[in-house]
């Protein structure tokens, strides 16, 4: 979560439930939007110096405004090239199947059927927003760089961070790794499709 938090915070100055809902939008199916997470990872940052706060009031409402400091971008910097730990991306739902066999033979099918069916849900959702991130792609980073280029010191923490020196570079290549996400969804609920209509066949079959 820390990690999301700070990448988000390098991009522009957020409060947290922009943040919450930038998950939401963009990274439902890989982070938890919990408030009470995001609120617990939010203070260990600030504890640690990673992030720093404003606050303002607008329409009568105190508005807590968070963005990465110095330090945060630091630390960012040593992280970003760290590769995925394999041990922290195991799914735990995946037990459910391992131990499916001491169900009957209907809920074992029934199951397999709902799967399959949110499956290719999330599979089509996917389609959609892979065709209209890569139709709207030049718009929405010439947008970004402009919207960035008026914070100098968000610019520069960028440029820092990518080792680019030039921001529409660094804006390019995040873009850039967002639509490999999204391939590497549609690649994975693909061949989980695949898979579990085999599974389906095979129960249907005896």
């Amino acid at each position: 979560m820390e990690y999301i938090i700070l990448c988000m915070l390098l991009l522009k100055k957020m409060t947290i439930y922009e943040m919450r809902t930038y998950i939401q939008r963009n990274l439902s199916t890989v982070c938890s939007d919990s408030l009470g997470s995001m609120q617990t990872t939010i203070k260990k940052l600030l504890d640690r110096g990673y992030i720093d706060v404003s606050e303002s009031v607008e329409n009568n409402t105190l508005k807590r405004q968070y963005s990465i400091t110095v330090k945060g971008v630091v630390y960012f910097k040593e992280r970003i090239g760290t590769p995925m730990n394999i041990q922290k991306m195991k799914n735990m739902e995946a037990g459910k199947f391992f131990f499916l066999g001491m169900a009957s033979k209907e809920k074992r099918i029934a199951f397999i059927q709902s799967y399959i069916d949110d499956l290719r849900i999330e599979y089509d959702k996917l389609c959609q927003i892979h065709q209209f991130v890569e139709n709207t792609k030049n718009t929405v980073i010439e947008s970004n760089v402009a919207q960035i280029s008026k914070d100098s010191v968000l610019a520069q923490h960028l440029l820092e961070v990518s080792e680019e020196t030039m921001l529409e570079a660094v804006i390019r290549n995040i873009y850039d790794y967002q639509i490999y996400m999204l391939e590497y969804g549609l690649g994975r609920a693909s061949e989980d499709i695949a898979f579990y209509e085999t599974i389906l066949e095979r129960e249907l079959a005896h």
